[in-house]
């Protein structure tokens, strides 16, 4: 019997009109791909960015709560983090903040090497240096030469190094302290690069690729001249003590632990003097001080710095010596809070 060629042509031409037929689907289909994949890459940009926004309101949040609650009060959270880590920031911001807390001596404290500071006393008042080096507590007593007394407490500065000056009737006649603050970086993986968000000492900075930290929140550093003539001044530090590896692309729990609020200055001080350093970005420290002083240099610049009261430059305008309130030596009741919280 002899085959149908007239059918094999027939069969042969749906087989090939079939091939083409699914080629042109595979085509069509990778053209949407194609053409979908900035939309996509879009979407899953914003999802991404929005989950990393409302992790760190959730962390920010407890940091607060907790870092102001008493000792051995703590939070846990559970983060799903699709393509968001979480890690320590360690020593992103230094510190130092003196005053002086009794009497009408002026006295100066100063970091002279990695264990010991120099003492100078106008009225010559000071007569002993209690140092608490990270907890290990010494009492020194001050020898002047040359108007300058050295305290050396041999071992290398902690992160929180608090220097209490007395007089011969061991009152408290100022006060020095130096503190070393580590904070939290959530980033988030993009398409276009990473977005950072960076919680520091209460402040909150934010970095998408290729562009500058935007601040959105700076310290909570605050001065009010009052009714009555009188000024207040409140700053409260937070630091971040995060002993765990960073997120991973599974459930992270957070556990954060207060370990109680340190008040390091409450009541009425003159000469405040402060001075600072964020490590985060080499621009955010004098970022800071503009934002700081911004008041200052507005009465500079009308020539009403005689009635200014607030937040001004130590001495040169610069601000390289530091900051302070202005007028430097009146009296200023002042609250100064280090709060302190543990991740475990």
């Amino acid at each position: 019997m002899k085959r149908d060629l007239q059918d094999d042509d027939s069969a042969l031409s749906d087989i090939i009109g079939m091939v083409m037929l699914l080629a042109m689907i595979v085509i069509v289909l990778s053209s949407a791909i194609i053409i979908l994949q900035p939309y996509i890459a879009d979407y899953d940009d914003n999802k991404n960015w929005s989950q990393a926004k409302v992790i760190a309101d959730q962390i920010d949040e407890r940091i607060r709560l907790v870092g102001a609650s008493p000792q051995d009060t703590g939070s846990i959270q559970t983060f799903e983090l699709a393509s968001t880590s979480i890690s320590g920031l360690v020593n992103a911001e230094f510190w130092t903040i003196s005053a002086d807390t009794y009497g009408s001596d002026v006295i100066e404290v100063a970091l002279s090497s990695f264990n010991s500071v120099n003492v100078n006393s106008i009225n010559n008042t000071a007569k002993y240096a209690k140092v608490n080096n990270g907890g290990n507590i010494t009492t020194h007593t001050l020898i002047f030469e040359n108007g300058t007394a050295n305290v050396n407490f041999e071992n290398y500065m902690d992160k929180l190094l608090i220097i209490e000056i007395l007089n011969v009737d061991s009152d408290i006649i100022h006060k020095f302290v130096r503190l070393e603050l580590s904070g939290i970086g959530i980033d988030t993986a993009l398409s276009t690069g990473n977005f950072d968000i960076d919680l520091v000492n209460g402040a909150r900075m934010e970095k998408l690729y290729g562009e500058a930290y935007k601040v959105t929140r700076y310290p909570s550093l605050r001065h009010y001249s009052m009714p009555d003539n009188s000024q207040q001044f409140s700053f409260v530090l937070v630091d971040i003590d995060m002993s765990l590896l960073s997120g991973s692309s599974s459930s992270f729990r957070l556990q954060m632990v207060s370990e109680g609020p340190l008040e390091l200055f409450d009541g009425e001080v003159r000469n405040i003097r402060m001075s600072m350093s964020n490590e985060i970005d080499e621009s955010m420290t004098d970022r800071y001080m503009s934002n700081w002083m911004e008041d200052y240099n507005m009465n500079l610049a009308s020539g009403t710095l005689d009635s200014y009261e607030g937040l001004g430059p130590w001495k040169r305008v610069s601000g390289i010596d530091g900051f302070g309130i202005h007028p430097l030596e009146k009296s200023i009741l002042t609250e100064i809070v280090l709060h302190r919280v543990v991740i475990i």
